[in-house]
């Protein structure tokens, strides 16, 4: 993660409330070895819920040799000693000789023909997974079912039970499906907290609030504010943006950062609509799961809002120098980096992350410990009540673990934290 700076880098396993829900409904995905299937205008139907998928660029992805035969209306295709074919029309097909029954039966449509896509992913070896609130469906090779790992912890009193999920608020489709053991905790829990349920934020609220706490209302712009050379760099970035230079002046630094992030959050494939704090939060809106804020977006913005006017200018130069407007790949490189440590539960890195960020007091302070210790306030709540309830308790992974982590604290009040 050499490229970009641990301060940067952190607004991402601690902060929910610059990412958004999107509310229209998008197109399934499908999804194979971490690339995306190009479907082209074809988007794939779903009947009887069966999702049917454009034969062509699905098996020419799955390298299958195919063979058309018009008379017959049949396709037969092979791969690595496996024979198989489907006929327009018909809800038998064959694998190697052996019949097997299709609920739906392929079909074209505006001369474009669909097949099943589970069974043929599954006849090919992968394991297909459908999420549904990515609206993705996604190949996984046999040995990688198990999933991302992920950081999660349980812990018990009084008859209560919560899990603690340290999330990241953007991510891509390769760090799903997660493990089994953290879809369990959320199908056990009751309740599901979080630092702010994504899919409430007011837009216009949020909006209000950045004008009246973001922007200058004195007569004065930012580079009032900040140095000259901080100032040049924030102009030469939006024009390579294709932006005015000047689209950013009448904000305050901490705004102006959060801005940058997002400009280069769009030449990357990670998105906050597949972080893993809004995965849950949407599940459990579709099961009418009871979902708990542990905070809120006036807290959270106005956090950076109380940040010196000194460290504003750090942080918004460390995110500047990180993210270099003509090195787009280093930025998909280090977020690369930041879910791999996910994906894998590197334990040992989280923590070194939180030492890194800890080396500035006032940020750490601001973005860290302080809303931890509300944090471990709330979860201690849950422990000590009568409800006799399970509850998944998931927050920016950078809260859970180093001197002042969540899962820190709860053992030196001498609860018993199991790593699951």
């Amino acid at each position: 993660m050499k490229k970009l700076g641990a301060l940067f880098l952190s607004i991402f396993m601690v902060m929910s409330v610059f990412t958004t829900a999107h509310a229209a409904e998008k197109p399934v995905g499908v999804w194979i070895d971490g690339t995306e299937v190009k479907l082209g205008n074809s988007n794939p139907i779903v009947e009887k819920g069966t999702t049917l998928v454009p034969m062509r660029p699905l098996l020419e992805k799955l390298n299958v040799n195919m063979n058309w035969n018009k008379k017959t209306q049949t396709v037969t295709g092979t791969k690595n000693g496996l024979a198989l074919s489907l006929t327009i029309g018909s809800t038998t097909a064959t694998v190697n000789g052996e019949k097997k029954k299709l609920e739906v039966a392929p079909k074209t449509i505006n001369n474009v023909t669909y097949v099943p896509v589970r069974f043929i992913g599954e006849t090919i070896g992968y394991k297909v997974e459908w999420s549904a609130a990515q609206r993705t469906i996604t190949f996984v090779a046999n040995n990688e079912a198990a999933g991302s790992t992920g950081f999660l912890w349980k812990v018990e009193n009084n008859g209560n039970t919560v899990y603690l999920l340290g999330s990241i608020h953007v991510a891509n489709d390769k760090m799903y499906p997660l493990r089994p053991e953290i879809e369990a905790a959320f199908e056990a829990s009751q309740y599901l907290g979080v630092e702010v349920d994504l899919t409430k934020v007011d837009q216009t609220e949020m909006q209000k609030f950045l004008t009246e706490k973001g922007s200058y209302t004195d007569g004065t712009k930012l580079k009032d504010h900040v140095s000259a050379d901080t100032y040049n760099k924030v102009v030469a970035l939006l024009k390579a943006n294709g932006l005015a230079g000047n689209a950013f002046d009448s904000y305050k630094p901490w705004v102006v950062t959060q801005g940058i992030s997002s400009l280069q959050m769009q030449t990357t494939d990670y998105t906050p609509d597949t972080g893993i704090d809004l995965y849950f939060t949407q599940k459990a809106g579709k099961l009418n799961k009871p979902i708990i804020e542990l905070e809120n977006m006036q807290l959270q913005l106005n956090m950076f809002n109380q940040f010196s006017d000194g460290l504003q200018e750090k942080l918004l130069l460390d995110t500047l120098d990180s993210l270099k407007q003509t090195d787009n790949a280093a930025a998909t490189a280090s977020l690369d980096a930041l879910s791999q440590m996910w994906m894998q539960g590197d334990e040992q890195s989280l923590v070194a992350m939180t030492q890194a960020v800890a080396k500035e007091p006032e940020y750490y302070k601001g973005l860290v410990s302080d809303r931890n210790a509300n944090m471990v306030k709330h979860v201690k709540e849950y422990l000590n009540s009568d409800k006799k309830a399970t509850y998944l308790v998931v927050v920016g992974a950078l809260h859970m673990l180093g001197d002042d982590g969540i899962v820190t604290q709860l053992q030196k009040d001498g609860f018993n934290v199991v790593k699951q």
